[in-house]
């Protein structure tokens, strides 16, 4: 008897270490290893500041044969080289003196510099491959075929240029305390984010608004929609990378992931009792869902675009609602945020 009772006990602890210690990210760690992909990295800024008032000629036909319709949207749409730089500008402007004042440039020889002494060996190629290999297991028909970096004259992060390239403008991540950002017009709660650690995210993010974004914001669309549909943004990226922290993935600090789980219900209360979920107002949608120093009408302490965070709260309860009976392609192209928020029963 003695003996049954010890074996019962030392069942029952087992199986209490088995649901104690269930993982709860289990739901977005999948088997990529067989999957292969190929991102050829081409250091675009290496070769466009080889340019020089002697090679131009031969340098611009070699710009244009190697990297096509890339070379022609940067010159003429990121740096409007040779064009017109505003509405209603009527001034002359000859490509050639642009690209070289450009590169021969004190300020952005410096900026050159310096991206390349932090990206020359690496520009988390590893990690924009496993991310990759996320995407094309739930995705197998996107395509991301190659990886260019840039300077963008501090304009465009990483993005993604046609449907298959994955473009990074290095510029925007030398660090936050990069002396460079000091003298730009960019607020604080943006500029820690401007490091390597985030370019992976904000590739990642591209992917999703050029593949899956719904318009978010519509004067006929209740804020509790807009928080939805900005949680599924969270989703798919959480799915890309699952090795990476809420935190990361949403754009905070730690302590401010932190601050959003202790004070959730709080949150939750908070739209409520201010009757706000179901309130069509376009102001109202900008406010709790984009990026800001902090949200407004609640403490100081809390970051910006709660809204999107409890959306996404809410999507991960639907998706655990779902018990597998929902695909990531299926909630981000044919499940309505109205749909996830019946099924979500999300009650804090």
């Amino acid at each position: 008897m003695k003996n049954r009772i010890t074996l019962s006990l030392v069942a029952l602890l087992s199986l209490l270490l088995f649901f104690g210690c269930t993982d709860k990210n289990a739901y977005k760690k999948v088997d990529v290893s067989k999957i292969n992909v190929d991102l050829p990295l081409q250091h675009f800024e290496h070769d466009f500041f080889d340019f020089n008032a002697e090679n131009f000629e031969a340098h611009d036909a070699m710009m244009q044969q190697k990297y096509g319709s890339f070379y022609n949207y940067y010159t003429q749409q990121i740096m409007f080289f040779g064009m017109p730089k505003f509405n209603g500008d009527t001034a002359k402007y000859d490509r050639r003196s642009d690209i070289l004042g450009f590169v021969n440039d004190t300020i952005m020889r410096s900026v050159y510099a310096a991206t390349d002494k932090l990206y020359a060996q690496s520009v988390n190629e590893e990690e924009m491959e496993m991310a990759v290999k996320h995407l094309k297991y739930y995705f197998p028909k996107i395509k991301m075929s190659r990886i260019i970096t840039f300077l963008s004259g501090f304009q465009y992060g990483a993005s993604t240029f046609d449907d298959s390239v994955l473009v990074v403008g290095l510029d925007m991540y030398l660090g936050a305390d990069c002396p460079f950002y000091t003298n730009l017009d960019i607020p604080m709660y943006i500029v820690r984010k401007l490091k390597r650690e985030f370019i992976v995210p904000n590739a990642m993010q591209s992917v999703y608004q050029l593949y899956f974004e719904k318009p978010s914001y519509s004067a006929e669309l209740p804020l509790i929609e807009a928080m939805v549909n900005e949680g599924k943004k969270y989703y798919f990226m959480e799915c890309m990378m699952p090795q990476l922290p809420d935190s990361m993935i949403i754009g905070y600090t730690s302590s401010q992931a932190t601050w959003c789980t202790k004070s959730e219900k709080q949150i939750w209360q908070y739209f409520n009792d201010q009757d706000l979920l179901y309130k069509t107002n376009f102001v109202e949608q900008k406010r709790y869902t984009t990026e800001g120093p902090t949200t407004t009408g609640m403490p100081s302490d809390s970051p910006g675009k709660v809204g999107a965070w409890v959306g996404w709260q809410i999507v991960r309860k639907y998706m655990k609602e779902a018990a597998g009976k929902v695909t990531l392609e299926d909630l981000l192209l044919h499940t309505d945020a109205k749909l996830i928020l019946k099924q979500a029963k999300y009650k804090p």
